[in-house]
């Protein structure tokens, strides 16, 4: 191997960061300046916005980069885009760097060659396209009619939005699909066989899924069934724990809630824009972001050794720091309410978290379906099966037309879930460790960022790990 390993994770560090921030710019502000702003400044953050973010880093997201790394040599069939590359032999490896690395080329290299597509689809997100009457008549993008459903209070204002949303989502579910279509066909030119196992962190990659629906069947009779699918999400938001939270969500509470412990000091934790606090799900995102980027904040080494594409660790700390919410102690101590306000208050945020957690598992299973992702079916059999498969998760079905809308149906849902589950058991050794309230414990906090220090384990979690984080999450919530 030709390759210097320590250069490269060098740059597809660089790469990861620099694709990771423009997606997040575009996903929130959208591709295109407002009209009226065509030629100020604001056009020209766009223009750049516009600019694919990994075309100075060709080295860290090629084909032939991918190939050198996992020891394949393409033939002539394979440059022509009709065969898979040949295995050759693979050089020595003491660094360990090749097999992670070569993770992060696929991933850089599929978004890469995607991001005219992602930008198609932010474009359309953002595109002022609905009408709605609220109580005179405003266009809105999908994206603002979506935020706004999220924080409408009453049943006849989410009714609205929902049905101007389902009518209006046409060109972001059409953009969705043609995105799904695009990663397909690229993998396959790629190298179709290593997408499965980096998407799916679990050993088999399959174990994700069983575990999805291991975890809809146990938790399905905590379900509190809603008469429509926007009033699922509407519970989802949990505007019914309202007690203790601050009037404004911003840094400095997380900073201070965690202050004593010294869990963040001499890291610093960048948490990104923060979610409008519509309800105690505001905060346990906020939170999740938090255990997020202190994962990142805390890990040390080769950045490929440290992070993965789909990385469990993050996805283990935000799901513990997020999950904060719903715990009775917390809502006590760090909220400042009584035994009994507390208690009924972690309830229920754990029905609304419990309500996103099932929309994550029902997620895993339209994404990973052994027959594709849903969003490569016929259009019949697209939106049967997804008014089943989210029906089954809220106790309503979401319509057919908003499949690949409403929720998101991007492969970081295994990630996530997989990650709920694992945090689940994280909880629990916690307490048995340090106590209750082990978020107010500096024992805990040093215990947190000495794991975080050290390199991941390269064991992936299989069924059976799983299906013992599934008791433990469903125990858990049991005894609320």
């Amino acid at each position: 191997m030709d390759l210097d390993l320590i250069r490269l994770d060098r740059e597809v560090a660089r790469a990861a960061r620099a694709w990771r921030a423009a997606l997040g710019d575009v996903v929130r502000r959208g591709p295109a300046p407002a009209a009226e702003d065509q030629d100020g400044p604001s056009a020209a953050e766009a223009r750049a916005r516009l600019e694919n973010p990994l075309d100075a880093f060709r080295r860290a997201s090629s084909r032939t980069t991918y190939l050198e790394l996992t020891g394949k040599t393409p033939s002539l069939g394979a440059e022509l885009g009709i065969a898979s590359a040949a295995p050759s032999t693979v050089a020595p490896d003491p660094t360990g760097l090749a097999a992670p690395l070569a993770d992060w080329v696929y991933t850089l290299t599929l978004e890469r060659v995607l991001w005219a597509d992602r930008l198609r689809l932010a474009a359309a997100w953002h595109a002022p396209s609905i009408t709605v009457d609220l109580p005179e008549p405003v266009r809105l993008s999908p994206y603002e009619a979506r935020i706004r459903l999220l924080a409408e209070p009453t049943d006849a204002g989410r009714q609205t939005l929902a049905d101007v949303l389902t009518r209006g989502s046409g060109a972001v579910a059409d953009a969705a699909r043609i995105l799904v279509e695009r990663k397909q066909e690229a993998s396959r030119l790629l190298a179709e066989e290593g997408l499965r196992a980096i998407e799916l962190p679990t050993d088999p990659p399959e174990a994700a899924i069983g575990a999805a629906d291991v975890l809809l069947r146990r938790t399905e009779a905590m379900l509190e069934r809603a008469s429509t699918w926007h009033d699922a999400l509407g519970r989802a938001v949990g505007r019914d724990a309202s007690s203790g939270w601050p009037a404004r969500l911003g840094p400095r509470w997380i900073e201070e809630l965690f202050r004593a412990t010294k869990l963040t000091e001499g890291l610093a934790i960048d948490l990104g824009p923060l979610p409008r606090p519509l309800g105690a799900a505001s905060f346990a995102r906020a939170l999740a972001r938090f255990g997020a980027a202190l994962s990142l904040a805390s890990t040390r080494g080769p950045f490929a050794l440290a992070r993965r594409p789909f990385d469990l660790r993050q996805a283990r700390r935000a799901a513990l720091f997020g999950g904060l919410v719903a715990d009775p102690v917390f809502c006590a101590r760090a909220l400042g309410l009584g035994r009994g306000r507390a208690l009924d208050q972690a309830r229920a945020t754990a029905r609304s978290l419990l309500l996103s957690l099932r929309l994550d598992a029902a997620r895993v299973g339209l994404v990973f379906h052994a027959g594709g992702h849903v969003l490569l079916r016929a259009a019949r059999d697209r939106s049967d099966l997804f008014q089943e498969a989210t029906a089954r998760a809220l106790g309503a079905p979401i319509p057919g037309a908003l499949a690949g809308v409403v929720p998101a149906l991007e492969p970081d849902a295994a990630a996530r879930l997989v990650g709920a589950l694992l945090s689940a058991r994280d909880r629990r050794d916690l307490i048995q460790r340090f106590d209750e309230d082990w978020f107010r414990n500096p024992r805990a906090a040093e215990a947190l960022r000495d794991e975080d220090h050290a390199p991941p384990a390269p064991v992936r979690p299989s069924a059976a790990d799983l299906e013992k984080c599934v008791d433990e999450m469903t125990r858990s919530l049991a005894g609320l």
